[in-house]
């Protein structure tokens, strides 16, 4: 078996379970909050950037052909040091022989109802007894700091 580039293994471990099989890494940014306070958890958001994979068969590659890609879904997932993270994921768009049908694959990034990573959401429920809702971390509290909403900040 041929070796993996290190950091690509490293992302195994960072990133939720089924994105490196399905997207590749395109960018990488910290960009820091635009308010920052003392109470504030997190002082920086850390934004992955990632676009699907072309894993279409020789047969596939023949019947569509590729049309771009979807806009951006944004998906939170588990801070990375200290750092609120967000997963910006583009899925590819196909288009049949004859220019009519758009084909997209149907990928669950999400957890039903939120924009929380299936393992973030889950830590949720299992912390929080629920999973908060429309991507809000409301009323909480992490290491005795509140966690602020975004419309909070």
């Amino acid at each position: 078996m041929a070796e993996q580039n290190p950091y690509i293994t490293l992302l195994y471990y960072i990133l939720p379970s089924f994105i490196l099989d399905s997207f590749e890494l395109v960018n990488v940014e910290d960009k820091p909050v635009d308010k920052p306070t003392p109470e504030l958890l997190y002082p920086s958001v850390l934004h992955i950037y990632l676009d699907e994979r072309d894993n279409r068969t020789e047969e596939q590659s023949q019947k569509f052909r590729s049309n771009g890609f979807t806009e951006p879904t944004q998906v939170q997932d588990f801070p990375i040091r200290d750092r609120k993270t967000v997963l910006h994921i583009r899925r590819r768009r196909y288009v049949d022989s004859d220019g009519k049908s758009v084909i997209i694959n149907n990928f669950n990034l999400t957890a039903q109802g939120t924009r929380y990573s299936d393992e973030f959401a889950d830590f949720f429920k299992e912390i929080l007894g629920y999973i908060p809702r429309d991507g809000e971390i409301c009323g909480t509290t992490v290491d005795g700091r509140r966690v602020k909403t975004g419309k909070e900040l």
